[in-house]
């Protein structure tokens, strides 16, 4: 109930906290006015990460046929990202997690719309989304920042200034001015625009170096390590006088496939020099995921399994883009990508119970 504690802290006082408060507030709007018509129930606390976490599936699968042009491709994207305990745990939860991913796809989705059928109100929902995945969390900004590049490249090539500044109004002046809304209750106690900027220093200092609490210890907390070997997130919760146990972890048939998957499609991209489409394409996914994972992997703060949500759509990306080749190979291709496949599923059947609260009722 903290969540429901802070949304009315902010929404009627335009203070921060109890908890999360170093988060930029897009939660705290939905959630007082989801609240204050519905009542501050689990639909209300949960409803949003729920949703956004399912609809993340299909659009996991549309942004990569967008870059590749592949059905098969996108099809096996989904289905990792269905298939995955993490994102399953944190679609369950009242955190933000799944908004800041579904949001920040939707701009990168949006964005390459607007590659291929060149409409303005296309890149002004482009900026939108992205505004609002970084109303959620940070995490937005990086694949905001590649397609802004993307953008500009492009706007260079054509030697048009009026485009570059189009892009620069679109995927600049748009996500500020979403993000800087949402502060509107802050702002209504008196503050200006030079508080703002103050505050915002202070909770970028505070969230770059926050260690967490002195139990998170005990938690993997190195990105760097994601892709090396399996890692777990787990949370315990007492009831209605019954103990619940969540364990989600990472599916290490998917997860330890990222590496070798990447480098696959760097050298694709390295070799592909007179299919310039198919080249861009994955060049434009590698930048996605090197840009959102790398500040992860590099930075000297814990970073904990949740921030995952945002690296792994475009990791399972590249891994399904890989199986999707494989498969179009005669002869062993379509058998081996079978063969992974159902592994990949029977593994997330068998933790699925653990992934949903389940686990003190299944001894394994």
């Amino acid at each position: 109930m903290s969540v429901a504690f802070t949304a009315v802290n902010y929404m009627e006082n335009g203070q921060f906290g109890p908890t999360m408060w170093y988060h930029p507030h897009l939660r705290d709007i939905v959630v007082y006015l989801l609240g204050e018509r519905m009542g501050y129930g689990l639909f209300t606390m949960r409803g949003m990460s729920l949703c956004t976490g399912i609809m993340t599936i299909p659009l996991v699968g549309l942004v990569l046929h967008r870059l590749t042009g592949s059905s098969r491709a996108a099809a096996i994207a989904s289905l990792l990202l269905a298939l995955e305990q993490v994102h399953i745990t944190f679609s369950r939860q009242a955190i933000q997690e799944t908004w800041t991913t579904f949001f920040f796809l939707a701009g990168v989705f949006m964005t390459l719309v607007y590659r291929d059928r060149d409409r303005p109100w296309e890149l002004l929902a482009a900026g939108t989304a992205f505004g609002l995945g970084m109303a959620c969390k940070f995490h937005a900004f990086f694949p905001l920042f590649v397609c802004l590049c993307f953008c500009l490249h492009g706007a260079w090539r054509q030697r048009s200034l009026p485009r570059a500044c189009f892009v620069v109004s679109a995927l600049v002046l748009v996500p500020l001015t979403v993000y800087l809304l949402t502060y509107l209750p802050w702002f209504g106690r008196g503050y200006g625009l030079g508080d703002w900027v103050s505050m915002q220093k202070a909770l970028f200092a505070y969230t770059a170096s926050h260690q967490g609490n002195p139990m998170d210890q005990t938690i993997d907390r190195a990105a760097w390590q994601w892709f090396l070997r399996p890692l777990g997130y787990a949370n315990f919760v007492f009831a209605g006088g019954r103990p619940y146990l969540t364990v989600a972890f990472s599916n290490p048939i998917t997860w330890l496939a990222v590496i070798p998957a990447t480098a696959y499609q760097a050298l694709a991209v390295i070799r592909a020099r007179k299919d310039a489409e198919k080249k861009t394409g994955r060049a434009l996914l590698l930048a996605l995921f090197l840009a959102s994972y790398a500040p992860l992997a590099l930075t000297a703060r814990p970073i904990w399994l949740l921030s995952a949500l945002a690296v792994i759509p475009f990791a399972f990306m590249l891994v399904a883009l890989t199986l999707a080749e494989l498969a179009a190979r005669p002869g062993w291709g379509k058998r081996l990508v079978a063969v992974y496949l159902v592994v990949a599923t029977t593994g997330s059947l068998y933790l699925y119970p653990l992934a949903v609260g389940r686990g003190m009722f299944f001894p394994y």
